[in-house]
């Protein structure tokens, strides 16, 4: 059991200030560390920026979720998607982070399909995500994801297509519970 990966929402007031507390440590470590990328970096620890994010948070449809990944009683890293039940029942990732202490054993791999789970439990039935560098794209491509062209930006999209049957229909897969012993391969 204390292998098995967790996802548990951010809901209260102090939650949410650590997941953002931890969203802004991600994008200093992991996403705009290169001098050049000051700019951005402040745009992403304004308060516009979290402004914005809770109300997508706070909408009643298509809302914005807070997640930490949690294992053995101990949250290991965050992500935060929105799924578009009312359109197409795309889940857009827009945030992924397993934190650097625990990455490595497959851990990486495990909190992704925990993810896809938990979405496909709330209407999921597709993923997407921006992926801007070459170890991402080979880490969700491990993942089912595919190469899905350019956002409006010029950022690099992936896509996890729909899941069909032999008639074509989409499927959902049961939910399962996620074991990193189960991997075989190393991931982000």
């Amino acid at each position: 059991m204390e292998h098995q990966i967790f996802i548990r929402e951010a809901v209260t007031e102090s939650e949410i200030a650590r997941f953002f507390g931890e969203l802004h440590t991600y994008h200093r470590r992991d996403i705009f560390s290169e001098t050049e990328q000051a700019e951005d970096l402040a745009y992403f620890l304004s308060d516009e920026y979290l402004s914005q994010l809770k109300t997508l948070h706070r909408r009643q449809e298509n809302r914005l979720h807070f997640l930490f990944f949690e294992r053995g009683g101990q949250d290991i890293g965050f992500t935060m998607p929105v799924i578009y039940g009312s359109e197409d029942g795309k889940c857009f990732i827009m945030e992924f982070c397993v934190y650097p202490e625990f990455r490595g054993n497959s851990t990486g791999h495990a909190c992704g399909e925990a993810l896809l789970s938990w979405a496909r439990e709330r209407g999921a039935s597709c993923f997407e995500l921006n992926c801007d560098t070459e170890p991402r794209e080979r880490f969700w491509g491990r993942l089912g994801f595919l190469p899905n062209g350019c956002d409006e930006w010029g950022e690099k999209l992936m896509l996890r297509p729909p899941e069909e049957d032999a008639h074509g229909r989409n499927v959902q897969r049961e939910p399962r519970v996620f074991d990193i012993r189960m991997c075989g391969h190393r991931c982000l």
